[in-house]
């Protein structure tokens, strides 16, 4: 027997009011950080990105806050991208490569500011 469930209209624009909330503070793109030259390659982000993500599920904290994927154009390609919240970002930065000056800089600026040495 083949049961088709319909979703409810209120379920629906509630799902839309959540998905704006956590829109919201999306403010960074991952993208961001290869402009900056702090990853070298999409796959070297992607690593960074998927570290990232497996903090917030061991931490149990909703992905849906923190990361979304995007598509964005650039150079006339249509490529992947993500937009984070400045937890994802800061976690990003951390899981990114360290041997990149850029992201070295970037690590121990976050660690100065949370032991309150600035």
């Amino acid at each position: 027997m083949l049961i088709s469930i319909q979703p409810s209209p209120y379920h629906s624009r509630i799902d839309d009011f959540i998905d704006s909330m956590a829109d919201s503070k999306l403010t960074f793109y991952a993208s961001d950080l290869l402009s900056q030259h702090g990853c070298e390659s999409m796959a070297e982000l992607s690593q960074a990105i998927k570290r990232a993500t497996q903090v917030c599920s061991s931490m149990h904290l909703p992905l849906r806050e923190n990361f979304k994927v995007v598509f964005r154009s650039r150079g006339g390609e249509v490529l992947q991208d993500w937009r984070l919240s400045p937890m994802a970002y800061m976690l990003m930065v951390i899981n990114a490569d360290a041997s990149n000056d850029l992201i070295a800089r970037m690590q121990v600026e976050m660690v100065k500011r949370a032991l309150h040495l600035e």
